[in-house]
């Protein structure tokens, strides 16, 4: 088990998770406003946590674009409202 002092403990990975699901929320909320939008915005924020963790593959982007577009697709087909 490994010993966890505050020296040593690092924040990035924890600041990093909180971002990328700022970005799921944020494209999961154009299901109820303007996805277009949303969308944009939620890939952003999903960038941004891509850039600050080296190690990313990008798979929270890829869950931003795919939730959006399901917005998309939600709001148009199933509520008949403009996606502008």
């Amino acid at each position: 088990m490994r010993d966890y002092t505050p020296e040593y403990e690092s924040f990035r990975d924890d600041a990093v998770a909180v971002i990328n699901g700022l970005a799921v929320v944020i494209a999961l909320a154009g299901t109820w406003t303007r996805p277009i939008y949303m969308g944009i915005i939620g890939a952003i924020v999903a960038l941004f946590g891509y850039l600050l963790n080296p190690r990313s593959k990008g798979g929270h982007i890829l869950a931003v674009i795919l939730i959006t577009i399901f917005a998309i697709l939600e709001t148009w087909w199933w509520q008949g409202k403009h996606i502008f």
